[in-house]
């Protein structure tokens, strides 16, 4: 049995001690109510599949990867975390790498080194630093404290304090920053407020409505 199979073992018999699952028609186990504790293992994928389960991860994670829907997880740091499922909330420490893929997805953590987000409707709250965003999905959403490389592709809605280096090529989006050093708008349709500070801006779309306040 590989460590994969080991995790999600000690999980499943974890949770055989509070309830009973119940497989639903495609064989994916449910257990609705459930709270699952799961240990991550140091160089190991741990796989969070069960719907409307509670998960508590603890130890050391590498890669998670959450394919359950309506799922909410409590977690450590980890170098990757990948959210496939819909309609999920994660709490984590910090992150190096986020891939938010599901739909009505909500993350929340103190750090981000690389955030990709392209699930429709899915919004990421950071307290502090996001090294580079990319927000490629429609409805989605980022707060963040500071943002240095930002991307919007789809139609979404940034909140942050500061983004060093901002690029939309997508229509359709609202960004509030209280300060930002360079944006460059190829999409149309955008809504932009830098307030404070100096800003170059580069604008190549249509319709684009800025609000650039001066420096106070």
């Amino acid at each position: 049995m590989n460590s994969r199979a080991r995790t999600l073992s000690a999980a499943l018999l974890a949770a055989s001690l509070v309830a009973t699952p119940v497989s639903g028609g495609s064989g994916a186990a449910h257990a609705a109510g459930l709270t699952v504790p799961v240990q991550c293992e140091i160089g190991a994928e741990t796989v969070l599949a069960w719907d409307d389960v509670a998960y508590e991860l603890r130890g050391t994670c590498g890669v998670v990867r959450v394919t359950a829907d309506d799922a909410t997880v409590t977690m450590p740091a980890a170098t990757k975390l990948v959210v496939e499922g819909s309609a999920n909330a994660v709490t984590a420490k910090s992150l190096y790498d986020l891939q938010v893929l599901g739909p009505d997805t909500t993350v929340t953590t103190p750090s981000i080194t690389t955030l990709a987000v392209s699930g429709a409707g899915s919004s990421v709250v950071v307290a502090g630093l996001v090294e580079r965003a990319e927000l490629r999905s429609t409805g989605s959403s980022l707060t963040a404290d500071t943002v240095n490389v930002l991307r919007l592709r789809g139609t979404g809605s940034v909140t942050a304090r500061k983004a060093y280096r901002t690029r939309l090529t997508g229509s359709d989006n609202v960004v509030r920053l209280r300060r930002s050093d360079r944006l460059v708008l190829t999409g149309d349709r955008n809504a932009v407020v830098v307030e404070r500070g100096r800003t170059t801006v580069r604008d190549r779309g249509e319709g684009n409505v800025l609000d650039l306040r001066p420096r106070r």
